[in-house]
Protein backbone atom coordinates (compact mmCIF):
# COMPACT_ATOMS: atom_id res chain seq x y z
CA UNK A 1 0.00 0.00 0.00
CA UNK A 2 1.54 3.40 -0.81
CA UNK A 3 1.38 6.08 1.92
CA UNK A 4 2.40 9.32 2.99
CA UNK A 5 5.28 7.70 4.09
CA UNK A 6 6.12 6.10 1.09
CA UNK A 7 9.68 6.56 -1.01
CA UNK A 8 8.75 7.41 -4.28
CA UNK A 9 11.61 7.15 -7.25
CA UNK A 10 10.61 6.81 -11.18
CA UNK A 11 12.37 7.28 -14.63
CA UNK A 12 11.72 10.28 -17.02
CA UNK A 13 12.06 10.54 -20.31
CA UNK A 14 10.03 11.45 -23.59
CA UNK A 15 8.57 8.98 -24.30
CA UNK A 16 8.41 6.99 -21.10
CA UNK A 17 5.46 5.14 -20.91
CA UNK A 18 7.18 1.74 -22.30
CA UNK A 19 9.45 2.15 -19.69
CA UNK A 20 10.25 -1.71 -17.96
CA UNK A 21 12.15 0.00 -15.18
CA UNK A 22 8.95 0.00 -13.20
CA UNK A 23 8.44 -3.89 -13.09
CA UNK A 24 12.24 -4.27 -12.33
CA UNK A 25 12.82 -1.87 -9.55
CA UNK A 26 9.09 -2.11 -7.82
CA UNK A 27 10.03 -5.93 -8.37
CA UNK A 28 13.25 -5.06 -6.60
CA UNK A 29 11.53 -3.08 -3.64
CA UNK A 30 9.20 -5.66 -2.99
CA UNK A 31 12.15 -8.24 -2.70
CA UNK A 32 14.15 -5.72 -0.30
CA UNK A 33 10.58 -5.37 2.26
CA UNK A 34 10.82 -1.68 1.60
CA UNK A 35 8.50 0.86 1.51
CA UNK A 36 8.74 2.66 -1.70
CA UNK A 37 7.67 3.08 -5.31
CA UNK A 38 8.83 3.29 -8.84
CA UNK A 39 7.05 5.04 -11.74
CA UNK A 40 7.33 6.11 -14.93
CA UNK A 41 7.30 10.01 -15.78
CA UNK A 42 6.87 11.73 -19.00
CA UNK A 43 8.86 15.16 -19.28
CA UNK A 44 8.70 16.49 -23.04
CA UNK A 45 11.62 18.11 -24.43
CA UNK A 46 12.48 21.50 -23.34
CA UNK A 47 11.09 20.78 -19.61
CA UNK A 48 13.23 18.85 -18.13
CA UNK A 49 14.76 21.65 -15.84
CA UNK A 50 11.63 22.27 -14.50
CA UNK A 51 10.37 19.06 -13.78
CA UNK A 52 13.70 17.90 -12.00
CA UNK A 53 13.35 21.36 -9.78
CA UNK A 54 9.47 20.35 -9.03
CA UNK A 55 10.64 16.78 -8.00
CA UNK A 56 13.09 17.63 -5.76
CA UNK A 57 10.66 20.03 -3.99
CA UNK A 58 8.43 16.98 -4.23
CA UNK A 59 10.90 14.95 -1.69
CA UNK A 60 11.12 12.46 -4.82
CA UNK A 61 13.91 10.54 -3.52
CA UNK A 62 15.78 8.99 -6.87
CA UNK A 63 15.44 9.29 -10.54
CA UNK A 64 16.69 7.16 -13.45
CA UNK A 65 17.21 9.55 -17.32
CA UNK A 66 16.50 8.28 -20.27
CA UNK A 67 16.05 9.73 -23.93
CA UNK A 68 16.15 12.43 -24.31
CA UNK A 69 17.56 13.79 -21.02
CA UNK A 70 20.73 12.38 -20.28
CA UNK A 71 22.92 15.27 -21.37
CA UNK A 72 20.44 18.08 -20.42
CA UNK A 73 20.45 16.69 -16.42
CA UNK A 74 24.22 17.06 -15.98
CA UNK A 75 22.89 20.99 -15.53
CA UNK A 76 20.71 20.14 -13.14
CA UNK A 77 23.13 18.15 -10.57
CA UNK A 78 24.83 19.83 -7.10
CA UNK A 79 27.66 17.10 -7.32
CA UNK A 80 28.34 14.53 -10.54
CA UNK A 81 30.28 11.07 -10.37
CA UNK A 82 33.18 10.94 -12.68
CA UNK A 83 31.98 8.95 -15.08
CA UNK A 84 29.21 11.23 -15.22
CA UNK A 85 31.39 14.27 -15.42
CA UNK A 86 33.62 12.62 -18.07
CA UNK A 87 31.24 11.22 -20.05
CA UNK A 88 28.74 14.28 -19.93
CA UNK A 89 25.57 12.70 -19.41
CA UNK A 90 23.79 11.30 -16.37
CA UNK A 91 21.39 8.85 -16.13
CA UNK A 92 20.98 8.15 -12.46
CA UNK A 93 19.75 10.91 -9.73
CA UNK A 94 20.39 10.79 -6.08
CA UNK A 95 18.17 13.25 -3.59
CA UNK A 96 20.10 15.19 -1.53
CA UNK A 97 19.45 18.48 0.93
CA UNK A 98 21.02 20.76 -1.59
CA UNK A 99 19.88 19.45 -4.64
CA UNK A 100 20.19 16.10 -7.20
CA UNK A 101 23.39 14.31 -6.86
CA UNK A 102 23.97 13.15 -10.80
CA UNK A 103 25.65 9.51 -11.84
CA UNK A 104 26.28 6.99 -15.11
CA UNK A 105 25.09 3.35 -14.19
CA UNK A 106 25.36 3.02 -18.33
CA UNK A 107 28.78 2.81 -18.30
CA UNK A 108 29.80 0.58 -15.54
CA UNK A 109 27.22 -1.51 -16.21
CA UNK A 110 28.21 -1.49 -20.03
CA UNK A 111 32.08 -1.85 -18.76
CA UNK A 112 31.01 -4.81 -16.49
CA UNK A 113 28.79 -6.72 -19.14
CA UNK A 114 31.47 -6.03 -22.58
CA UNK A 115 34.32 -7.72 -20.14
CA UNK A 116 32.40 -10.80 -18.90
CA UNK A 117 31.99 -11.19 -22.95
CA UNK A 118 35.54 -11.29 -23.77
CA UNK A 119 36.44 -7.38 -24.47
CA UNK A 120 39.39 -6.17 -23.39
CA UNK A 121 42.92 -4.53 -24.21
CA UNK A 122 43.23 -4.40 -27.87
CA UNK A 123 39.93 -5.07 -29.10
CA UNK A 124 38.86 -3.27 -31.82
CA UNK A 125 35.08 -2.05 -31.25
CA UNK A 126 32.57 -0.43 -33.55
CA UNK A 127 30.34 2.10 -32.07
CA UNK A 128 27.45 3.49 -33.19
CA UNK A 129 26.04 6.94 -31.94
CA UNK A 130 26.72 9.67 -30.17
CA UNK A 131 24.09 10.16 -27.81
CA UNK A 132 24.03 9.68 -23.83
CA UNK A 133 23.84 5.75 -24.45
CA UNK A 134 27.01 5.69 -26.93
CA UNK A 135 29.17 8.68 -24.83
CA UNK A 136 28.85 5.67 -21.85
CA UNK A 137 29.81 2.84 -24.03
CA UNK A 138 32.73 4.84 -25.33
CA UNK A 139 33.69 5.67 -21.85
CA UNK A 140 33.56 1.73 -20.82
CA UNK A 141 35.38 0.55 -24.02
CA UNK A 142 38.44 3.21 -23.37
CA UNK A 143 38.44 2.21 -19.59
CA UNK A 144 38.51 -2.15 -21.09
CA UNK A 145 41.54 -0.79 -23.24
CA UNK A 146 39.76 -1.47 -26.76
CA UNK A 147 40.90 0.65 -30.05
CA UNK A 148 37.13 1.95 -30.64
CA UNK A 149 35.97 3.74 -33.71
CA UNK A 150 32.70 5.64 -33.58
CA UNK A 151 30.23 5.97 -36.52
CA UNK A 152 27.16 8.48 -36.01
CA UNK A 153 25.05 10.15 -38.94
CA UNK A 154 26.59 13.20 -38.52
CA UNK A 155 29.83 12.84 -38.00
CA UNK A 156 30.47 15.84 -36.21
CA UNK A 157 28.85 14.84 -33.50
CA UNK A 158 31.11 11.66 -33.54
CA UNK A 159 34.31 13.92 -33.92
CA UNK A 160 32.91 15.54 -31.05
CA UNK A 161 32.22 12.36 -28.85
CA UNK A 162 35.98 11.65 -29.49
CA UNK A 163 37.30 14.84 -28.68
CA UNK A 164 35.41 14.50 -25.25
CA UNK A 165 36.30 11.44 -24.48
CA UNK A 166 39.75 10.23 -25.79
CA UNK A 167 41.61 10.79 -22.26
CA UNK A 168 38.69 10.00 -20.12
CA UNK A 169 40.04 6.81 -19.49
CA UNK A 170 43.14 5.83 -17.73
CA UNK A 171 43.25 2.24 -19.35
CA UNK A 172 45.14 3.26 -22.84
CA UNK A 173 42.14 2.74 -24.76
CA UNK A 174 41.86 4.81 -28.27
CA UNK A 175 39.28 6.13 -29.94
CA UNK A 176 38.36 7.72 -33.79
CA UNK A 177 35.17 8.71 -35.45
CA UNK A 178 34.77 6.95 -39.17
CA UNK A 179 32.11 7.80 -41.64
CA UNK A 180 29.08 6.76 -41.36
CA UNK A 181 29.59 5.28 -45.17
CA UNK A 182 32.55 3.36 -43.40
CA UNK A 183 29.67 1.34 -41.14
CA UNK A 184 29.89 -2.08 -43.09
CA UNK A 185 33.79 -2.34 -43.66
CA UNK A 186 34.67 -1.31 -39.91
CA UNK A 187 31.45 -3.61 -38.10
CA UNK A 188 33.97 -6.44 -40.33
CA UNK A 189 37.20 -5.83 -38.80
CA UNK A 190 35.77 -5.95 -35.47
CA UNK A 191 35.40 -7.28 -32.56
CA UNK A 192 32.92 -5.44 -30.65
CA UNK A 193 29.87 -3.76 -32.69
CA UNK A 194 27.83 -1.65 -30.08
CA UNK A 195 24.23 -0.26 -30.96
CA UNK A 196 23.94 3.28 -28.82
CA UNK A 197 21.67 5.12 -31.10
CA UNK A 198 17.93 5.08 -30.44
CA UNK A 199 16.92 2.78 -33.26
CA UNK A 200 14.11 -0.23 -32.50
CA UNK A 201 13.32 2.29 -29.57
CA UNK A 202 9.90 2.62 -29.21
CA UNK A 203 8.30 5.61 -30.91
CA UNK A 204 11.60 6.63 -32.58
CA UNK A 205 11.89 5.20 -36.86
CA UNK A 206 14.61 4.74 -38.51
CA UNK A 207 16.97 2.13 -39.59
CA UNK A 208 20.52 1.01 -39.14
CA UNK A 209 22.20 -0.38 -42.08
CA UNK A 210 22.49 -3.92 -42.31
CA UNK A 211 25.62 -4.87 -39.93
CA UNK A 212 27.48 -7.95 -41.34
CA UNK A 213 28.09 -10.10 -37.79
CA UNK A 214 30.24 -12.72 -37.61
CA UNK A 215 30.22 -16.28 -35.05
CA UNK A 216 32.32 -14.78 -31.98
CA UNK A 217 31.81 -11.16 -32.56
CA UNK A 218 30.50 -9.41 -29.23
CA UNK A 219 27.44 -7.43 -30.39
CA UNK A 220 25.66 -5.16 -27.44
CA UNK A 221 22.38 -3.38 -28.15
CA UNK A 222 21.23 -0.31 -25.68
CA UNK A 223 17.72 -0.61 -26.77
CA UNK A 224 15.91 -3.40 -25.39
CA UNK A 225 13.10 -5.67 -26.86
CA UNK A 226 13.53 -7.96 -30.54
CA UNK A 227 15.12 -5.01 -32.33
CA UNK A 228 16.53 -5.97 -35.93
CA UNK A 229 20.45 -5.10 -34.21
CA UNK A 230 19.63 -7.77 -31.83
CA UNK A 231 18.20 -10.79 -34.44
CA UNK A 232 20.65 -10.46 -36.66
CA UNK A 233 23.76 -10.40 -34.16
CA UNK A 234 21.87 -13.47 -32.98
CA UNK A 235 21.11 -15.07 -36.28
CA UNK A 236 24.89 -14.85 -37.20
CA UNK A 237 26.32 -16.69 -34.02
CA UNK A 238 27.73 -13.37 -32.68
CA UNK A 239 27.46 -13.06 -28.77
CA UNK A 240 24.34 -11.03 -27.66
CA UNK A 241 24.79 -8.28 -24.75
CA UNK A 242 21.11 -7.29 -24.73
CA UNK A 243 19.67 -4.51 -23.94
CA UNK A 244 17.81 -6.71 -21.37
CA UNK A 245 21.17 -7.05 -19.40
CA UNK A 246 21.98 -3.73 -19.29
CA UNK A 247 18.81 -2.49 -18.34
CA UNK A 248 19.10 -4.72 -15.24
CA UNK A 249 22.57 -4.23 -14.60
CA UNK A 250 22.10 -0.28 -14.34
CA UNK A 251 19.48 -0.68 -12.85
CA UNK A 252 20.94 -2.58 -10.08
CA UNK A 253 23.25 0.03 -9.54
CA UNK A 254 20.99 2.81 -9.66
CA UNK A 255 19.12 0.50 -6.76
CA UNK A 256 22.08 0.76 -4.71
CA UNK A 257 22.82 4.16 -4.95
CA UNK A 258 18.99 4.84 -3.72
CA UNK A 259 19.03 2.37 -1.22
CA UNK A 260 22.74 1.44 0.23
CA UNK A 261 21.75 -2.71 -0.29
CA UNK A 262 22.95 -5.18 -2.61
CA UNK A 263 20.19 -4.88 -5.63
CA UNK A 264 18.15 -8.04 -5.90
CA UNK A 265 19.80 -9.04 -9.49
CA UNK A 266 18.00 -11.70 -10.47
CA UNK A 267 14.38 -10.73 -9.23
CA UNK A 268 15.44 -7.86 -11.52
CA UNK A 269 15.61 -9.91 -14.38
CA UNK A 270 12.71 -12.22 -13.42
CA UNK A 271 10.67 -9.11 -13.79
CA UNK A 272 11.90 -8.53 -16.96
CA UNK A 273 10.65 -12.14 -18.62
CA UNK A 274 6.85 -11.30 -17.46
CA UNK A 275 5.04 -9.68 -20.82
CA UNK A 276 4.67 -6.52 -20.37
CA UNK A 277 1.68 -4.94 -21.36
CA UNK A 278 2.89 -2.26 -23.96
CA UNK A 279 5.17 -4.83 -25.90
CA UNK A 280 2.79 -7.74 -26.00
CA UNK A 281 1.90 -7.23 -28.96
CA UNK A 282 2.58 -7.04 -33.14
CA UNK A 283 5.46 -4.99 -33.41
CA UNK A 284 5.44 -1.93 -35.79
CA UNK A 285 7.94 -3.87 -38.36
CA UNK A 286 5.58 -6.68 -38.59
CA UNK A 287 8.79 -9.27 -37.29
CA UNK A 288 6.24 -10.87 -34.79
CA UNK A 289 8.15 -10.00 -31.93
CA UNK A 290 8.09 -7.19 -29.58
CA UNK A 291 8.88 -3.98 -30.44
CA UNK A 292 12.05 -2.25 -29.11
CA UNK A 293 12.24 -0.17 -25.68
CA UNK A 294 13.58 2.21 -24.33
CA UNK A 295 17.02 1.57 -21.86
CA UNK A 296 15.31 2.43 -18.64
Amino acid sequence: MITGATAVYGVVGHPVGHSRSPEMQNAAFAAAALDAVYVALPVAPGRLDEALRGAHALGIEGLNVTVPHKRRALAACVDLDPAAEAIGAVNTLRRTAGGWEGFNTDAPACESLLAAAGVGPGARALLLGAGGAARAACFALLRLGADVRVAARRTEAAEELVQQLRTAAPDGGRAAAVPWGALEAEAGAADAVLNGTSVGLAGHGGRLPAVPFRPGQVALDFVYGETDFARAAAAAGARLVTGEQILVRQGALAFTLWTGRAAPEAVMTAALARPHPTTARAPEDGSGGPPGAATR
